[in-house]
Formats: structure tokens, sequence, C-alpha cells
């Protein structure tokens, strides 16, 4: 293992693979990025595997997410790996509950510039008929969105950073941080430690482990859900669009001939150690078979549980940490970050190479608007 690098990048899930890919990029190939597991074995391989613009709550988050994907649209140009996307579309649906903030949001990301249309019930009906109507008072689309490859997303970027002379060291955990005149001086590990004068916490759920070897406290809020896929369903034809149920937080969308559904947001001690609540399949189960009643016909293939890493404002943290020369934060995504991928990359990179955001301002992701 190489012992002295330009950049140590700890954690390599997807935000931490595009990291090391978007560095590389900018000529910066002394890199390592230390993984526990294997890269993308993490969050990243527990996620619903969207690629979403209806997501996006408000200007900032619009920005990030029409940035990457136009980025993923050319990811095989650029990378050349497929990333497999199926433009299947996302349909939003909501009670008389929450049928004012659904509409309202729609209309927000129309003025965005994000194609989203509010349905009547015939097109409603049209476009889903399997689903269940009965206590739906809203309902939108947005026909840009599909489900994506996270598995070969992680692979373009190990591949191309892996050709520029980065070198991801799987199944090393890194165990703190190295200082030295409290500046980043390199990263310890349980296969020794590297020296490097910019680390980068890319940690996902265990971001928050990694801040407190600088002292530092991340408001970082560990969140499961909780995914289960079906087996064989006829009733569902495999170009359904993405469903997602305001009320309850629960969503489906097809998986090859079955279905794949999640529902959750517990809290999470231990990232390492989660796991599937019974009683939440249960819940999981009754909301499915009350929105879409032919999954009751349904067998359960597989279920696992994946974390969320959220913050208070649902904004990354992102940027250079000045109480700490050379730590860079690249964490708290949440479930957007194989969304987000290659803005994340990119304007961690920038914030490496240039001190600064180039694609765009970092303030706004900056551990310091927690202060108060």
């Amino acid at each position: 293992m190489q012992r002295s690098e330009d950049v140590v990048i700890i954690g390599a899930g997807v935000i931490g693979c595009s990291t090391a890919y978007h560095l590389t990029r900018l000529g910066i190939a002394s890199v390592a990025v230390v993984e526990m597991g294997q890269p993308g074995s993490g969050t990243t391989s527990k996620s619903a595997s969207m690629l979403s613009l209806q997501f996006c709550h408000d200007e900032l988050q619009a920005r990030l997410a029409l940035y990457s994907y136009r980025r993923y649209m050319a990811f095989e140009e650029e990378l050349g790996v497929p990333v497999d996307f199926k433009r299947t579309g996302w349909l939003t649906v909501a009670s008389a509950v929450a049928a004012a903030p659904l509409l309202a949001n729609a209309t927000a990301l129309q003025q965005m510039g994000i194609a989203t249309e509010v349905l009547g019930p015939s097109q409603l009906r049209a476009l889903y008929p399997e689903l269940n109507t009965a206590d739906i008072a809203a309902a939108t689309w947005g026909p840009d969105d599909g489900s994506i490859d996270p598995h070969s997303i992680v692979w373009g970027y190990v591949k191309l950073a892996t050709a520029a002379g980065a070198r991801f060291h799987q199944g090393v955990r890194a165990t703190g941080i190295h200082l030295s005149g409290g500046r980043v001086a390199g990263v310890d590990t349980d296969h020794g430690p590297i020296a490097a004068p910019v680390v980068v916490n890319a940690a996902g759920p265990w971001a928050i482990e990694v801040g407190r070897w600088t002292g530092l406290h991340l408001p970082i809020l560990n969140r499961a859900r909780t995914i289960i896929v079906t087996g064989p369903l006829p009733g569902i034809p495999p170009l359904r669009p993405f469903v997602e149920d305001l009320d309850t937080g629960w969503y489906c969308r097809p998986e090859g001939d079955g279905v794949l559904m999640g529902m959750g947001l517990e809290p999470v001690d231990d990232p390492g150690h989660v796991a599937t609540s019974p009683q939440l399949l249960e819940t999981m189960i009754d909301t499915a078979v009350h929105r879409v009643p032919v999954l009751a016909r349904a067998s359960m293939l597989t279920a696992w549980t994946g974390v969320r890493p959220l913050t208070p404002d649902d904004r990354p943290i992102l940027g250079l940490v000045p109480e700490v020369p050379g730590l860079v934060l690249n964490c708290g995504w949440g479930g957007t970050g194989i969304i987000q991928a290659p803005v994340a990359g990119q304007l961690a990179a920038e914030a490496i190479g240039a001190g600064r955001g180039i694609t765009m301002d970092l303030s706004p992701f900056s551990l310091a608007r927690f202060a108060a």
C-alpha cells in the first residue's frame, strides 16, 4: 500500500468514487481511496437506484440535480460505461391531507424548469391502472425520472480513476485522521498509516465517526430505510413508473419481473449493525396492498435495510473546513447520493484543486451554516 499520497478519500461509495475520478480529471492523480468493504458495497448498494428530478424541493437542489442529470445522460460517452437508465417517470400521489404541499412543489418544479405535470383522475388511471385511487386527491408526474444502475456508475468512476493513477484499497478500514500542528497529515488505517496533506470525509453514515477524529460534530441524522423486492409479478408491467405515496413515504417501481418497494425513516445508532424490522415489513406490506392491490399476490424475494445520512436542512455538508486545514467534507447526501454523485465529486475536486467551488458556490453547503 502506498504510504504517501496527495489526497486520501475515506469511503468508496458513489460519492467517494466520484470524488476520486474528478480529482484525476483535474490532474491530481496521487489519490488513495480507503474502503472497509468493496467500492459501492455500503449505502450505495442499498438504494432504490432512481435518478430523479422530482426529488428536488428548492432551487439549490434543482441546480445540483440538473447538473448531475446532464452528466449522467453523457456518462457512457464520458466514461465508456453505460448506466442502464430507464426513463419510466416518477408519479407522486397524495391524499387530501398532503395534496396542497404536493401541488405547491409541482408549481415550484415547473418554475425551476423541471418537467412536471398535475394529473387529473382519468390521466392517473390511464398512467397506472393498478393503483387504488379512491383516497387520492392529487397526483403529479415527472416524465424524465427513471431507474439507474449504481454499480455501473461506481465501476465507471473506479475504472477511469484507477487508469489515471488513483489507488483503491479494499478491505482497509480507516481508524483515525493524523494531525500535525492542527493540520491534516494523513490517515491511520488497520493496514498502517498513509501520509497526505488532504483527507476527504466521504464516509456516508460513518461520516459522524470520522468527523469526531478531528474534533468536529457533524449534524448528520442516520435514518434506516427498508426495501423489499418481490418475486415475479405479471400484474405489474415492467415499464410502469416509480410511484411515491406522499402520505406514507412508501414507494415502488418495477424491478426485473417483480417490484421493488421501500419505506421507513427510523433512527440508527450504529450504521454497521442495522436490522430489518419485522414490524416495518408488515406495515410496508399493508401499505403496498392498499395502494396497489395486485401486490397482494406477490411473494417476497428478498429484503434489506440501508442507511440514509440526512442533515437538518436536507443539504449536504461539502467543502473545506477552515478549523482543520486539509480536511474536506463530502457527506450528508441523504437519499440523493446516487442522484447527485457527479456534482458531489466535481465540487469536492474543485474545493481541493482551486480552494473554492467553480461549478457553483460552496457556501450553502458549508458546515459553518450549522454554527448557530
